[in-house]
This record gives C-alpha cells, structure tokens and sequence, in this order.
C-alpha cells in the first residue's frame, strides 16, 4: 500500500535533517567546514551545542518517529500465495484477534491441529 508521495517526500527530508543532526552532534565544529558557502556556524548551532542532550533527543527519539508516523499506511493484510486476503486491517479497521485468523483461516479450508495429536 504506496503512501501519498507528499509523505514519501517530506519523510526523506527529515531523514536528511536527522543525517545532518548527527553530524552536527557528533562532528562538532568541523561539520561547518564541508558546508560550501558558510565560513562559520550559524547562531542555532550554538544553542544545539548548548543543549546537547535535548538535541540528541530529538534526533534519536523525535524525528524517527515523525518519519515512522508519515511512511506508515497502517495495513495489516494477511495474503494467500494465490491473493486470496484473509484479513484486512484496512477493511475492517481493526487489528485482528485469534479467533479473526481462525475464522478467516477455517473459510479457505484450512484445519487447526491441536498441539495434542
């Protein structure tokens, strides 16, 4: 299930900020001498390097999950190999139980062994 490429496109944005974050954390000073056109840190630098662990934060934490939200279509499907769904979180809108997959499982044919036999 293809997300909207607004998302695809805003989330690989943040994952190059999240790129650029690390180095900025990580390589300090230095990362300033491999950006063309700038001869010293811009004045937000300074206040990532004061705070260091709240920007750590943030690109550990924050910004993944911002991408997981915006990549993720929230299917759950359960395919045969011939595409027969057997269940469809889309469709029904909900996770399924145990007793969904027996159900759905038992309508295709399909027979549940105990552990017993």
């Amino acid at each position: 299930y293809p997300i909207p490429p607004a998302a695809q496109y805003l989330g690989t944005a943040l994952q190059f900020f999240q790129l650029f974050m690390l180095a900025c954390v990580f390589l300090g000073d230095t990362i300033w001498n491999f950006v063309p056109f700038v001869d010293r840190p811009p004045g937000w630098y300074y206040g990532i390097k004061e705070n260091g662990m709240a920007a750590v934060i943030v690109v550990f934490l924050v910004v993944p999950t911002l991408v997981q939200n915006m990549t993720t279509s929230g299917a759950f499907e359960i395919v045969m190999d011939d595409g027969i769904v057997l269940y469809s979180k889309l469709h029904s809108g909900r996770m399924p139980n145990g007793n969904d997959i027996i159900e759905a499982m038992a309508k295709v044919g399909m027979k549940m062994v105990s552990a017993e036999q």
